[in-house]
């Protein structure tokens, strides 16, 4: 990757940490043309934010001091001239957070940031060189954003015309900032001759307190057909391993959230009678162990989340496998288990496969898309709609371009986007390229909606998350043209123009 070694001077004002800015990428617009001026602005707690404009020829000694202290972050923009001057932000990156010293004696931190242009689907570059891509074509897989900023993509599925399709136990680690990949265990337990595999596809994967992730249900292609599990598995990223978890149900494309002890809620998916699994269930990570949930939630194709920092679970839509569910169901951690928390609302338009995000903070989620059918989307009608849900009420939300299985994700700024999905045409449904944006109103005003460039490849079965500099990544999935798919193995990463 092209660097900018970036070394404050010697002297009263000196900056006790280093930073490099990696700013290649293997398509588009390179990150810094048409740039004249970086801003370096570091925040974080117990001290005011210091930013400065430097000439980006001079960038390379140029850091600004900053008080000593935990959890600083450096965001450098990249600007077409200064702002007083008409100047706007063409690239933008953000550092994981980093400790200062005390001491000019001790030993700097090192930071990368990783620069990127806005408003481009951008593939990633690897530091060693060469473009960044999956090692494996993967759909229907999980995507999760660990503690230290890399990114989980586990297991999944791969499908091509005229080839049976098979499930994956192959996880890899994506680091945005240098865009290497490296293999993770494989899913499954045991080492040797007790080794034994784990593939899943449509499976649900929760970060854990203390660097785990819990990888839970999904389904695996077999001789007899597509069999739903009913094991789970804890993978220590740290440490490299898995432990295997027994769940009370086997399930596959079911949901699941965490709230704010780390206690998982699983809800619904479907059996191996191809039925609706109406019982619940919670997984305690503290004790590793899963307990009952008694009340019934016999639902597929619906959403999960939590809301209230974590304090509720909210249970959105879907279909109990005859009709769709208008309820919206609350659950808390009480007495050992998940109870209902008494707060109910129900949807305008009842809808299965709709994404839920989080929409202008944690107390209202944004429910969008989908489609009028308790079984597929070939037999309903695809939506153009989106509602807002919150513990005292439903509403309407904005009009959206009709697509069902959408990827959705909350920006740190309260934005969502949505990603791809499935639509329908006069010939059938096929997978998507669209994306949107969606906008929090101002001031009690309605949000607001905007179209973003299409995606250069359509899919759905993708996976889509927000990395820690708030820039989107975007991999994999499944490109149905309608006459005939492939499996994608492509890597994309969006950066949003920041609203400031």
């Amino acid at each position: 990757m092209a660097a900018l070694g970036l070394v404050a001077a010697c002297g009263p004002r000196e900056a006790l940490y280093e930073a490099k800015i990696l700013s290649n990428a293997c398509s588009g617009t390179p990150a810094l043309e048409g740039v004249h001026y970086l801003r370096f602005r570091v925040t974080g707690a117990g001290m005011e934010p210091v930013e400065r404009y430097v000439p980006v020829e001079r960038g390379a000694t140029e850091l600004p001091a900053v008080p000593a202290g935990t959890g600083r972050v450096l965001e450098v923009r990249g600007y077409t001239n200064l702002p007083g001057e008409g100047g706007r932000v063409v690239a933008l990156g953000r550092s994981r957070p980093f400790d200062v010293p005390e001491s000019a004696e001790a030993q700097r931190p090192s930071i990368g940031v990783a620069l990127r242009r806005v408003d481009t689907y951008v593939w990633p570059a690897r530091a060693r060189g060469g473009c960044a891509s999956l090692e494996e074509p993967r759909a229907g897989h999980t995507a999760t954003v660990l503690e230290d900023g890399r990114v989980l993509l586990a297991g999944g599925m791969r499908a091509e015309v005229g080839q049976p399709s098979s499930t994956l136990s192959s996880a890899e680690l994506f680091d945005p900032v240098t865009g290497m990949l490296e293999m993770a265990p494989e899913l499954g337990t045991g080492e040797g001759s007790d080794f034994q595999s784990s593939p899943r596809a449509f499976h649900t994967a929760t970060r854990l307190p203390g660097g785990r992730v819990l990888l839970a249900g999904g389904a695996v292609e077999s001789v007899e057909g597509t069999m739903p599990l009913r094991s789970a598995l804890v993978l220590d990223v740290a440490g490299r391993t898995y432990t295997a978890v027994e769940l009370k149900r086997a399930r596959s494309h079911h949901a699941a959230a965490a709230d704010s002890g780390g206690r998982v809620l699983l809800v619904g998916g479907m059996d191996s009678a191809g039925s609706v699994v109406p019982d619940a269930e919670g997984f305690d990570p503290a004790t590793g162990q899963v307990f009952s949930v008694s009340t019934p939630v016999p639902r597929v194709g619906m959403g999960v989340m939590p809301v209230r920092d974590g304090r509720s679970i909210a249970v959105v839509g879907g279909s109990d496998g005859t009709m769709l569910r208008p309820e919206v169901l609350f659950f808390s951690y009480e007495g050992g288990s998940f109870v209902p928390s008494g707060e109910t609302g129900r949807l305008r338009e009842p809808r299965r496969d709709a994404a839920l995000v989080p929409f202008a903070g944690s107390e209202r989620l944004l429910y969008v898309g989908g489609h009028a059918s308790a079984d597929g989307a070939e037999n309903g009608r695809i939506l153009a709609s989106s509602e807002l849900v919150s513990p005292s009420d439903v509403t309407a939300g904005p009009q959206v371009f009709a697509r069902s299985a959408i990827c959705a994700v909350a920006l740190p700024d309260g934005r969502v986007m949505t990603i791809g999905g499935r639509r329908s045409t006069p010939n059938g449904i096929v997978s998507d390229s669209h994306v949107e944006m969606l906008v929090p109103g101002k001031n009690g005003a309605a949000p607001g909606l905007l179209g973003l460039k299409p995606l250069e490849r359509q899919r759905h079965y993708h996976s889509c998350s927000v990395l820690e500099d708030g820039s989107v990544l975007i991999a994999g999935g499944l490109d149905d043209s309608g006459n005939g798919w492939t499996t994608l193995g492509d890597l994309v990463i969006y950066t949003p123009v920041p609203l400031d």
